[in-house]
């Protein structure tokens, strides 16, 4: 077997065995380790009787994360959370913090197991209303993994995305409210409009408590595809939204939008745009496949045809901002004129 062919095998191996690591990941934060660890050092023994389980198998585990780099461990006895963990995975990382993203990724990756299927029947791998309001413990664990997902970017939307003379702000399909929070704290006169459905929106509630906000916050409980949106408003921003509903409901939405944005006002549509031909880089195609197993219609979209949506609905000046370096989020803003 030859060199390239021996970096071909180890190639398609770490592709193949990646699920390991995430499977260690995945347990380590459904037991909320690195929580029961916190500050200091934890002897195996206090945490196995906390968790209702045999130290020598927890050690299994917490081995497997040392071996990972996010615990640590001089004797396999008594164990910290390293570095790497501290700054993601335990609450006081803050905005930094992914706990809640991570716990909500085996929803993902068990519909993902079923990809085939979805791509052979054309169908979803999973009940798309789960996540969304018919099931309360559900639509929690996944609101707070969006606030998890947007806490970063949320700052730099804030940075990018400039409010100046806008006096409300509808974030549409909201989940957590996180990035009409981290706007309504960069811009204080902002009035913000958080529209998702009601049980969603109460978690959305939980998560602005962690904001020491000046503005004024309205909810609005309504399903934005079915319901009348009603008011106008300075800025509507539709963040990480329309990938959930496909190409034909996405483009109604925003025609129904145009009447709800004030003259002068604009339409900001935040995406992980896909490459006009559906190729390119790796997150925005396996979200795509994401759209496919867990919603009835979704797929993710490109900047031309989201463009094209905004031409359609009567919107102008439309622009296309690309944010940071280490952010593939975009956005697209047209304006009514």
């Amino acid at each position: 077997m030859g060199l390239s062919s021996i970096r071909d095998r180890l190639t398609v191996l770490g592709i193949a065995e990646s699920f390991f690591q995430s499977s260690v990941l995945f347990a380590l934060t459904k037991l909320r380790i690195f929580e029961l660890i916190d500050e200091g050092d934890k002897h195996l023994d206090a945490l196995a009787a906390q968790l209702a389980a045999k130290p020598d198998t927890l050690a299994r585990l917490l081995n497997a994360g040392v071996a990972l780099n996010l615990l640590e461990t001089q004797d396999g006895i008594t164990y910290r959370v390293a570095p790497l963990g501290r700054s993601t995975l335990v609450p006081s990382a803050n905005e930094g913090y992914l706990g809640d993203w991570i716990r909500n990724l085996p929803y993902f990756n068990a519909a993902l197991l079923n990809l085939d299927q979805a791509v052979l029947k054309s169908t979803p791998a999973v009940d798309p209303s789960t996540h969304l309001g018919t099931d309360a413990d559900r639509t929690r664990e996944f609101t707070l993994a969006m606030h998890n997902y947007a806490a970063v970017y949320g700052s730099e939307l804030a940075h990018y995305l400039d409010t100046t003379g806008c006096k409300s702000l509808l974030d549409l399909g909201c989940g957590p409210g996180t990035y009409a929070f981290c706007l309504g704290m960069k811009n204080p006169g902002l009035q913000l409009y958080l529209l998702d459905f009601p049980g969603v929106l109460q978690v959305t509630k939980e998560v602005q408590a962690r904001y020491s906000l000046k503005n004024e916050v309205h909810y609005v409980p309504v399903d934005a595809v079915k319901d009348e949106i009603l008011g106008e408003y300075d800025l509507i921003l539709a963040s990480n939204t329309l990938h959930q509903l496909g190409p034909e409901a996405s483009s109604a939405l925003v025609r129904r939008l145009y009447k709800s944005v004030r003259q002068g006002g604009s339409l900001v549509i935040q995406a992980r745009f896909l490459r006009d031909d559906r190729l390119g880089d790796k997150l925005p195609i396996f979200l795509d496949l994401l759209q496919l197993c867990v919603t009835s219609a979704g797929r993710n979209h490109s900047v031309a045809e989201t463009r094209r949506w905004l031409e359609e609905a009567g919107f102008s000046n439309i622009q296309l901002c690309p944010m940071s370096l280490f952010n593939d989020l975009s956005f697209l803003r047209g304006y009514r004129v």
